[in-house]
């Protein structure tokens, strides 16, 4: 073996040690805070009701979530303990580099190791270039790693398993299903005619298959009924309350504006490669085409969070991989490159080390979470059950305490503050004898009533305004404190 020949193959090896670490250093912020957003204190206060023995969309937690989240939220808790977010943070920094290097492979098989390489690299900076919710273990970081596999499949025209994968990526999220455009798309181009028919009924096979599977699963661990209730029959209502002029434009502002401008090295290049559509082979143009659904995805629920463009990212990294392979930038061009994608990577990584990941895009003053917390932590015993009214389920986590009902919040994605009528899918007629059972069968220690303070534009809906939570308090509660504003009710004679 020659000594150039051994050169080179070191050379190989230090280039993905190179994206990896520097990958882990972008995602270091996420270590940083025990809570990232408000999602992980729902999927966190809904796991360890689950662990009690509670059904999932029933007495054990409800959500308009598939169940794949609460599942690895309570497998977690059950190896390292109710609550212990760094374990969380921990599975979802595994899940996006394990679908890093599904995307490598994927821009790999497409355009050679270079461009695997730079999706790579692309992805795992993408994921961290924003703001803290960015960083999450959320839906969307989880449901990209079978995603990115049902692509990687489908380039590879393993047809059975790629629609197994994409049922699994709608066990995160609902959005997942706009991928089967691509997988169809696929099948088209990539079958010659004679073969398409098979491949379309393996697709089928692996579809249906794994969407059996799925609902053995939801029924022995959860509640089937529940689950149709809470995350099938209220997409549409949810998605109507989004798609309105007063809220999307200020979540627009906050996300998809950032998500664009900041990145616009990536989209610039992407862009550019689409733009010569008739030059590129099929693999290149169903990358493109992913990219198209990847978005569609993001934005069709109308809610624009930040970290809702995950599944736009994955495609993104690869067709700009793509784009930079192909045009062969000159140096002048690529540094550019490369300060236009580092420099707001950093500022954001400097952004997200320091800031509180649950105020920070609040106005002055800023709520005192953690005094809340602290108090339902002083006043209570780890045994004690607690319920918040309002959209505040991190107090759950902050005071390591079990939210006393199924609902970790209220009004949760409703344009709180506006003048919309507050009808949203969590206080439906039917949630109140539910949420009264609940509080029944489980007195809290304390009421935390957050809407006295505002907190999260809540003081529109006080408590005295819902019969059921009124009559409960003035029942067999009284006044006990108040911190920062937040009013806590205490049993009479705890």
């Amino acid at each position: 073996m020659s000594a150039s020949y051994q050169l080179e193959r070191a050379r190989r090896g230090v280039w993905p040690l190179a994206v990896g670490a520097v990958v882990a250093v972008a995602h270091i912020p996420e270590f940083a805070h025990r809570l990232l957003d408000g999602d992980e204190a729902i999927y966190g206060s809904i796991a360890v009701l689950m662990n009690m023995g509670g059904d999932l969309y029933g007495s054990g937690g409800v959500d308009n979530k598939p169940p794949g989240i609460f599942w690895l939220y309570a497998l977690a808790f059950r190896v390292f303990g109710a609550y212990q977010m760094t374990a969380i943070h921990a599975a979802g920094f595994a899940a996006m580099a394990a679908t890093s290097i599904l995307i490598y492979f994927i821009a790999r098989d497409v355009a050679g190791r270079g461009a695997g390489l730079l999706a790579a690299l692309f992805y795992g900076v993408l994921t961290a270039a924003g703001n803290p919710r960015l960083l999450a273990t959320n839906t969307e970081l989880l449901m990209m790693l079978p995603l990115s596999a049902s692509v990687l499949l489908t380039l590879r025209r393993r047809w059975l398993w790629a629609g197994a994968l994409l049922v699994a990526a709608g066990a995160f999220r609902q959005s997942a299903a706009a991928n089967v455009v691509v997988l169809a798309v696929g099948v088209l181009w990539l079958e010659p005619a004679e073969r398409r028919l098979r491949a379309a009924y393996l697709c089928a096979g692996g579809l249906a298959m794994a969407l059996v599977a799925g609902g053995l699963a939801i029924e022995l661990t959860s509640s089937l009924t529940g689950f149709w209730r809470w995350t099938v029959q209220t997409l549409t209502g949810y998605a109507s309350l989004n798609w309105t002029p007063a809220v999307l434009w200020p979540r627009a502002q906050d996300s998809i504006v950032p998500f664009v401008l900041d990145m616009a090295v990536l989209w610039i290049a992407a862009l550019a490669l689409a733009t010569r559509w008739r030059l590129l082979d099929v693999k290149a143009r169903l990358m493109v085409l992913w990219l198209a659904v990847g978005m569609t995805g993001s934005v069709a629920g109308g809610h624009l969070s930040w970290h809702y463009f995950i599944q736009a990212m994955g495609p993104l990294a690869v067709v700009g991989a793509l784009a930079f392979v192909r045009f062969h930038p000159r140096r002048m061009i690529a540094a550019a490159a490369v300060a236009g994608i580092v420099i707001p990577a950093a500022a954001w990584w400097a952004f997200d080390l320091t800031a509180d990941p649950l105020t920070y895009d609040f106005a002055a003053p800023v709520p005192k979470h953690e005094a809340v917390a602290a108090y339902i932590a002083s006043h209570t015993s780890p045994t004690d059950r607690v319920f918040v009214w309002g959209d505040w389920p991190a107090l759950y986590v902050e005071s390591d305490r079990v939210m006393a009902c199924r609902f970790p919040g209220f009004l949760r994605g409703f344009a709180r503050g506006s003048s919309a009528p507050p009808d949203s899918w969590d206080v439906a007629p039917d949630v109140w004898p539910v949420l009264r059972s609940d509080l029944d069968a489980h007195p809290p220690a304390l009421i935390v009533d957050t809407s006295p303070a505002d907190w999260s534009d809540f003081a529109r809906y006080p408590m005295g305004d819902y019969p059921t939570l009124a009559d409960f308090v003035a029942g067999g509660y009284h006044l006990a404190a108040v911190v920062d504003g937040v009013v806590i009710y205490a049993r009479n004679g705890g």
